[in-house]
């Protein structure tokens, strides 16, 4: 199994968007994004340079895959029929992406907030003007595609339970006795549930949202980064390779909570871009620095 991050924020844009070559040629999450926004200020030359770097990336990878999976519709895990500066999307880019393509998306109406469902019914609008046919709601079902397992989690909650940010759900992909498991936007995880879901699947591989520790004080409490630490560091002591990235890594003290859930687990942890081989390249985190 060879497994490609192509996006995250260890590759300086809002991610999870990753390839993976079994005998089939799967791309989870394909989206790309920067933060209009952050602390004050709009995107500096090297985010839009990041983004149109990923979105080329992504795009290239697009053509390769026979297989999309979506965990849910946010806009940095997937590419809308529509211009967007900030996501580098377009409706050409769109249609190179899913025509012809086997798709497995979120279910477009169950457990899903209003902005999302919204998303949901214009993307799948467009699929069908596109003429594709081949689209599976993958919540909490299994499909097998030549050799490959692929295996999707019951909705669950968009980092803490009852989050008003929705819902999403897991990819799991078995192949020659090798096991991957991207968890997008599980955010550390912050919900019992998840944390359950990732450690009876028992991957060889995990990837995973951190939590997003950057609105602590604001939207989330100390007591839920520390329960997201907790969960972490639990998770890393029973999983081989544990990968986390996206929100955690919108705040430079990332490394810290990383490094605290590496000594308390004494297990593998990394960010997505070590998977390359290549340094953490982090630009939101770091956008005063480029004001000031």
């Amino acid at each position: 199994m060879n497994i490609v991050p192509l996006a995250f924020e260890s590759m300086g844009v809002r991610s999870m968007a990753t390839f993976v070559e079994t005998d089939q040629r799967t791309l989870i999450d394909p989206g790309t994004s920067i933060a209009p926004k952050r602390f004050g200020f709009p995107p500096w030359k090297d985010e839009f340079d990041a983004l149109h770097e990923t979105r080329a990336r992504v795009q290239e990878y697009a053509a390769k895959a026979n297989i999309l999976t979506t965990s849910h519709y946010h806009h940095d895990h997937f590419t809308p029929f529509s211009l967007g500066r900030y996501l580098d999307s377009s409706p050409q880019y769109a249609e190179e992406m899913y025509q012809g393509k086997k798709l497995f998306i979120k279910h477009p109406t169950s457990h899903i907030n209003k902005s999302q469902q919204k998303r949901a019914r214009d993307f799948l609008k467009n699929l069908k003007h596109l003429g594709a046919r081949d689209i599976h709601y993958a919540d909490g079902n299994s499909f097998q595609v030549g050799d490959t397992h692929l295996r999707f989690s019951e909705a669950i909650p968009h980092g803490v339970e009852g989050s008003r940010l929705g819902f999403v759900i897991t990819t799991t992909i078995e192949w020659e006795n090798q096991k991957l498991m991207h968890a997008s936007d599980v955010q550390g995880p912050m919900s019992e549930i998840a944390k359950e879901i990732i450690l009876n699947e028992n991957p060889d591989t995990l990837i995973l949202s951190g939590p997003p520790i950057y609105l602590e004080g604001f939207a989330l409490e100390k007591e839920d980064v520390e329960f997201a630490q907790k969960n972490l560091i639990e998770i890393c002591q029973e999983i081989p390779k544990v990968v986390v990235d996206h929100h955690l890594l919108r705040d430079l003290r990332c490394f810290d909570f990383i490094k605290t859930v590496k000594e308390e687990s004494m297990g593998e942890i990394l960010v997505a871009s070590e998977l390359l081989g290549k340094e953490p390249y982090l630009l939101e985190a770091r956008r005063k620095e480029f004001y000031f």
